[in-house]
């Protein structure tokens, strides 16, 4: 199994929620057990919109710890049992129960145990009799040929979800198995991602999901990535849209399928995940079942600092939503239209059930999410019992919406309780109860079941039989017309745009979108084509000076240069020497304002004349000049001009250091000149991150690589195991945030991994993603970094065919470029025709040597920096 390894200096791996020995104790006086409601007394404990009321369908001992339910084409029920949560999955409790109701009633009569000893199962999704179970780090199907509610087959559909995880993280566990409008079923990775194959496919054959959703054909079992992923749930309204859920952000559009936009050569997509609510993913919610104990005192502990952990809500214990989960659009037939697509997701930390309404501005692509204006303080569902546990929903047969409810004490990650509280938690408090609640209008008259009524569950059964019987029926998406002003509607255009002559008959159409005109001139940029270039630069000439114009400079410029092509060697008739000079003209001006600096500064980027030349070394150096100036002008350095940045070396903060050693790396005379600044004591050696310097040390230029080899020397050979060893008695240290917080800085973790605050960059996964893995496999990975490397994170560098260099690791790739992510957070798209050759390093961007760097205190420090990240 590969373990993510860490990336430029940066910490990947988390921790347990404790770290120290003087933890404080919680008093027992403090607790005490919540008390059961028994499911005759149940519906007392609810508060529910007026004109609706709950039924409860299923209850225990029938069914217990549902966490997601699907009808079959006989309206017979099948519930997924996860029993073991939340830390017995290698007890292997999880069932699925076929539960029957035998009179039509709305009540389920009977169960059988249709499959069981199950890790943690998620999710269930029916298939030609039978059904697909997801159970980390598989996905099953189960069928049941002699009728008698038992599955008999048994096969193992896919494996190698979460293969990339050091240990499972079960609230980021494979689920969500859903039928698509496409006929393929969808799923969700969450966090913990994969590497994903069916079993008689070799290794080299698997699709890595990680930071993807996946979807796959049930007859041939054929697997793809999708657009993701969030952590918990997955939707799609009637018109084919995709939504999906996480924790603190309750409701997510997915805008693009990769299916259906084509990878072009000269665009790529935005990202595709939108959070759409109108009050924020972690929206206020409205609770009326007391806090617990356990969350009161936490919140209490992490405000004082005495233990580590985010403090949310503003020092609130709650009313804002910390667990969504189960997001379902609505598509029965029995609420009434105003109903109708409408989201519903499950708080299930605060025992409620949230709605929202989901509509689009005219000419919009992108949904709007929102309160119903008479739900503005209230919720849809909510309970006083803290035992409520809704974790999903399912559209039924009858036009209803029913709730999965695990009904137990306490949902919470154990990893997130510290020692002090969780001794005095029962975690499985529950694992005997469950229940399945159905939501009905007051006036709800139930009807016969069928499969002949127009409603949501309706066409997507009907749809699965048609597809099983080899008579597929494909949903179609509503069509609408929208304006090019809508970005999405633009991105999309932009992205059919795949070649030369569609490009210039776009231009030529003189759509006045300056956004759109923009991206159109650096996609011709990366075409190369002369005729069509001169052609833009002729139109632009022509216009004159403005501040759009200019704008569409630097696009065409930055396009060109994707493909080793210059602005200026493009502009033979000196057609562009008066923007040039206008664009010095204003960075010499001390008053002019920071965007216009801006905009000038990446114009003059492209003209590598003296004067421009020199008009961006004056920037460099003026340190009077806000830092986000300073460093645009280091980056607008041509490469054959890159002395001043040796030369104002010791005017640079550790920031504009970083700046101009990515710049100075760039290319092979840059780097020699850095090199020859080492070697002649102008800039220290612990200027230059560890991580450069093992790039430089294995770089594929010969010269550079012996010029460092006694630049930047590596002055340890100590085996890696002792080094570990060596650092353990930091786990037994009291860390400080504070003081982490500012090893995170000194270390350069920023340099590639990004904290919640936003501070740092993201080449890697942020620290938040990493903070579950626990203390001893920080220590592991921070002083052994290369032990196993995921392939993912694998550093390269980069040849180009004009003499340069890039080392990074791949963000992105197609047929045809290659985008490279950097120390520092920059991309670089280069086309392949562009790259000469490329490199493996055969490990992390993260070399061995932080022994050089972190006492043992600062790593304890460190450690409780990461683990108060949430």
């Amino acid at each position: 199994m590969n373990r993510f390894s860490l990336l430029a200096l940066s910490i990947l791996c988390p921790l347990s929620a404790s770290l120290t020995q003087d933890e404080p104790e919680a008093d027992p006086n403090e607790f005490s057990r919540i008390p059961v409601t028994e499911p005759s007394d149940a519906l007392a404990t609810f508060e529910i919109r007026p004109g609706f009321k709950l039924e409860l369908a299923a209850h225990e001992p029938l069914v217990v710890d549902p966490i997601d339910i699907e009808f079959d084409e006989n309206g017979h029920l099948f519930a997924v049992e996860m029993r073991g949560y939340s830390e017995h999955r290698e007890d292997a409790l999880g069932r699925i129960k076929l539960l029957v109701d035998d009179n039509d009633d709305g009540v389920f009569d009977r169960a059988t145990i249709y499959a069981e000893n199950l890790k943690w199962p998620t999710s269930v999704c029916c298939y030609d009799g039978g059904i697909f179970v997801a159970a980390s780090p598989d996905i099953f199907y189960f069928k049941d040929t002699d009728g008698d509610g038992v599955s008999d087959i048994k096969k193992t559909v896919f494996t190698g979800f979460g293969a990339t995880a050091s240990r499972l993280n079960m609230q980021a566990l494979v689920n969500s198995l859903t039928w698509g409008p496409d006929n393929r079923i969808w799923g969700a990775t969450a966090r913990n991602g994969g590497i994903v194959r069916r079993p008689d496919q070799p290794k080299s054959e698997a699709v890595n999901l990680q930071g993807a959703d996946f979807s796959f054909d049930p007859k041939t079992l054929e697997l793809r990535a999708e657009n993701g992923t969030a952590q918990f749930g997955m939707s799609f309204d009637s018109q084919g849209r995709r939504f999906v859920s996480s924790n603190s952000d309750h409701i997510q559009w997915v805008a693009w399928e990769r299916a259906s936009h084509e990878a072009n050569p000269y665009f790529t997509l935005p990202k595709p995940l939108v959070s759409i609510a109108a009050t924020g993913g972690a929206a206020p919610v409205f609770r009326i079942s007391p806090d617990e104990p356990w969350r009161i005192i936490r919140t209490r502990w992490r405000i004082s600092g005495v233990v580590q952990g985010m403090v949310e809500g503003g020092g609130r214990v709650s009313g804002y939503f910390t667990s969504a989960t189960g997001i379902t659009l609505y598509t029965g037939d029995a609420y009434g239209s105003s109903f109708h697509d409408n989201a519903f997701i499950g708080d299930a930390g605060s025992n409620l059930v949230h709605r929202k309404t989901i509509r689009n501005l005219p000419g919009k692509r992108q949904p709007i999410a929102e309160r119903p204006s008479d739900e503005s303080d209230i919720e849809f569902l909510r309970s006083r019992d803290n035992w409520f546990r809704p974790v999903n929903f399912a559209n039924g047969p009858d036009g209803c919406l029913y709730i999965c409810d695990m009904y137990r004490e306490t949902i919470e990650h154990p990893w997130s309780l510290p020692q002090g509280i969780k001794k005095h938690v029962d975690l499985d408090r529950g694992n005997d109860r469950g229940r399945i609640w159905r939501v009905v209008p007051t006036d709800y008259k139930r009807p016969a079941f069928s499969l002949g009524r127009d409603s949501g569950w309706q066409r997507t059964i009907n749809r699965r039989l048609a597809f099983e019987s080899g008579n597929a029926i494909v949903q179609t998406p509503l069509t609408k017309n929208y304006d090019l002003s809508d970005p999405w509607t633009e991105s999309f255009e932009l992205n059919r745009l795949t070649t030369t002559v569609a490009l210039i008959e776009s231009w030529n159409s003189n759509y006045s979108e300056p956004s759109f005109r923009a991206q159109l001139v650096n996609m011709l940029g990366k075409t190369g084509d002369n005729h069509a270039i001169n052609q833009i630069i002729n139109d632009i000439a022509t216009t004159g000076l403005s501040k759009n114009s200019e704008n569409l400079l630097i696009a065409l410029g930055k396009g060109l240069r994707s493909v080793n092509r210059e602005l200026t060697q493009l502009d033979s008739n000196n057609r562009l020497l008066p923007f040039f000079a206008d664009a010095r003209k204003t960075v010499a001006n001390s008053r002019a304002r920071e965007n216009a600096l801006t905009n000038s500064l990446e114009l003059l980027a492209f003209d590598n004349s003296n004067d421009s030349t020199k008009t961006i070394r004056r920037t460099i150096s003026d340190t009077n000049l806000p830092e986000s100036i300073r460093s645009l002008a280091i980056k607008s350095l041509h490469s054959r001009n890159l002395e001043p940045l040796i030369d104002n070396w010791n005017r640079f903060s550790r920031n504009l250091k970083t700046t101009a050693i990515a710049r100075l790396t760039s290319n092979s005379t840059g780097t020699y000149s850095l090199l020859a600044a080492i070697g002649n004591s102008k800039i220290p050696p612990s200027d230059i991150p560890l991580s450069t310097a093992a790039a430089l040390r294995n770089h594929s230029d010969a010269i550079v690589k012996s010029l460092a080899a006694k630049a930047l020397p590596i002055h340890q050979t100590i085996s890696r195991e002792i080094v570990v060893n060596r650092y353990q008695p930091a786990l037994e240290l009291k860390g400080d945030t504070q003081r982490g917080k500012a090893v995170y800085q000194k270390a350069a973790c920023f340099t590639c991994h990004q904290s919640p605050d936003g501070s740092g960059y993201a080449v890697g996964p942020d620290l938040v993603t990493f903070k579950n893995a626990g203390s001893d496999s920080i220590i592991k990975n921070l002083f052994d970094p290369n032990a196993e490397v995921a392939p993912q994170y694998q550093a390269f560098v980069f040849s180009l065919t004009n003499g340069d260099s890039l080392s990074g690791i791949i963000a992105h790739e197609d047929t045809s470029d290659v985008t490279i992510r950097m120390v520092g957070g920059s991309e670089k798209t280069v086309s392949r025709k562009a790259v000469a050759g490329m490199k493996s390093l055969g490990q992390s961007l993260m070399p061995d040597g932080m022994e050089n760097i972190l006492t043992k205190q600062d790593v304890a420090d460190l450690l409780s920096y990461i683990s108060a990240l949430e």
